[in-house]
C-alpha cells in the first residue's frame, strides 16, 4: 500500500523562516501502526538528506509530524519553495 492511499491528510508547509513541517494523518489506526515502523526519524533524515529532523508521533490521533531545518531561509534567493508546499511529494508513493 502506498502512503497516499493510507493517509487522510498528507501535507507540507512553511513553519517559519528556517523550518518545514510535514503532517501525515492516517485514515485509521491500522495504517498508522503499519506506517510508523517504516516512516521513522532515520527514514526522513535519509529522504531529505538532513540530520536536523524533529520527529513526533501522536498515537491518540494516528498522526506523524516531521519538522526539519531548511537549507536556506524562506524567500531567499536560493530558496526553491517559499511556502514549503512541495516537500510532501516524495512521500506519495512510499510503500508502507
Amino acid at each position: 500500500m502506498k502512503l497516499k492511499e493510507a493517509a487522510k491528510v498528507l501535507r507540507s508547509k512553511n513553519a517559519g523562516v528556517w523550518h518545514i513541517t510535514i503532517d501525515i494523518i492516517f485514515k485509521n489506526k491500522e495504517f498508522y501502526e503499519r506506517a510508523k515502523v517504516k516512516l521513522n526519524k532515520d527514514f526522513f533524515c535519509k529522504l531529505f538528506e538532513n540530520d536536523r529532523v524533529y520527529y513526533f508521533k501522536c498515537n491518540a490521533i494516528n498522526t506523524l509530524k516531521v519538522s526539519f531545518l531548511r537549507d536556506s531561509a524562506a524567500g531567499s534567493l536560493s530558496d526553491t519553495d517559499c511556502l514549503g508546499a512541495n516537500f510532501y511529494i516524495p512521500l506519495l508513493d512510499v510503500e508502507i
